[in-house]
């Protein structure tokens, strides 16, 4: 191999490192922290609310709080994009976007299929849309950090589970809660303490290494 093959080898690497890291500012510590505590408080309003909600006002509260947290996060990426002076859409978010948006897609439309439509099914919704994030969060598996995969793998035996017990009408609270109180529950212990260990572990890794 000649010099300049070498060269060419050596940039691509470091091309490739580059994108890797900017990829892995997707799910940022920031934006786990955030949005776990986001989860876990509208979780406890909904759980102290009771049944007092229809549920399609406690599918809009969490639709809300999932576009909200996604601006925060975007708001991180193309703040850091700004600051190290890169395109907002990179090569390294490009791919992440095409990994995941196929389960975030096909998971949102049947949570909200299931919490707006005749079922109004709020749990069934809540495990769907824990699954299918779960399995978004496996589909980055060839370019992202071990601990992203655990989260996904978390999730998705979580939501796969426990929707499984559901659909088969079996009682996995051991209490009966309501379907507002039992989807709160789910979501505030998934998306909300699961993104907040996930967040305080890779933090503390970081400081750590």
């Amino acid at each position: 191999m000649s010099d300049s093959d070498t060269a060419l080898e050596h940039l691509k690497l470091i091309r490739g490192l580059m994108e890797k890291a900017t990829v892995y500012r997707t799910v940022t510590v920031p934006t786990a922290l955030v949005g776990g505590l986001a989860a876990v408080i509208t979780a406890v309003a909904l759980f102290l609310l009771h049944e007092s909600l229809v549920p399609t006002t406690a599918v809009t509260v969490w639709l809300a709080v999932f576009v909200a947290i996604n601006l925060f996060h975007h708001g991180l990426i193309w703040r850091t994009a700004r600051r190290e002076n890169e395109p907002y859409l990179s090569s390294g978010l490009h791919m992440a976007l095409k990994a995941i948006l196929p389960a975030i897609f096909c998971g949102g439309v049947l949570g909200l299929t299931l919490g707006y439509g005749p079922p109004r099914d709020i749990v069934a919704a809540s495990l769907v849309w824990t699954t299918f994030y779960g399995l978004a969060l496996l589909a980055t598996h060839g370019f992202s950090p071990r601990s992203l995969r655990v989260l996904g793998l978390v999730f998705t035996l979580t939501g796969a589970v426990l929707l499984g017990l559901h659909w088969w009408e079996i009682d996995f609270t051991l209490v009966q809660l309501g379907p507002q109180r039992t989807s709160a529950l789910i979501m505030g212990i998934t998306f909300g303490v699961y993104h907040l260990i996930y967040g305080l572990c890779v933090r503390a890794w970081q400081r750590a290494s």
